[in-house]
């Protein structure tokens, strides 16, 4: 593979690949690696030990302004399950357990990711996984 190769003899790969295709930024050669064309990318759909981990993750880890650092997410997924994910399997699981969730809450109340959070307790999480 290009970037591979690349990898090993530049600091900045995603740069000299730019150089041989100028029609696209070396940030959209870096972000369709990282989110598509890298192997090591594993697809499959989140098992239940990792959406307990995402959604326990985002307990411990909401920032400033309700902001969820997916990127760090994804780094610390990888390391515990030494598998790789694309950004967008964690994000998805998660807007679509917080849909499910704000439909079983009364419609005038608008809860941010912290308090939303508030309302899954650890015993609740696993049920609602499964459903």
């Amino acid at each position: 593979m290009v970037v591979k190769e690349y990898e090993t003899k530049f600091s900045n790969p995603f740069a000299e690949i730019k150089k041989e295709t100028p029609e696209y930024k070396a940030k959209r050669i870096r972000q369709r690696w990282i989110d598509q064309l890298n192997p090591k990318l594993n697809r499959k759909p989140l098992n239940d030990e990792e959406k307990v981990y995402v959604v326990q993750w985002i307990k411990d880890n909401l920032g400033q302004d309700d902001k969820i650092e997916w990127k760090r997410l994804i780094s610390d997924m990888e390391k515990k399950f030494n598998t790789l994910r694309p950004d967008n399997i964690p994000k998805n699981y998660w807007y679509s357990l917080k849909r499910k969730l704000l439909g079983k809450i009364p419609q005038d109340e608008k809860l941010e990711n912290l308090q939303l959070l508030s309302f899954l307790a650890d015993k609740e999480l696993k049920q609602i996984i499964d459903n």
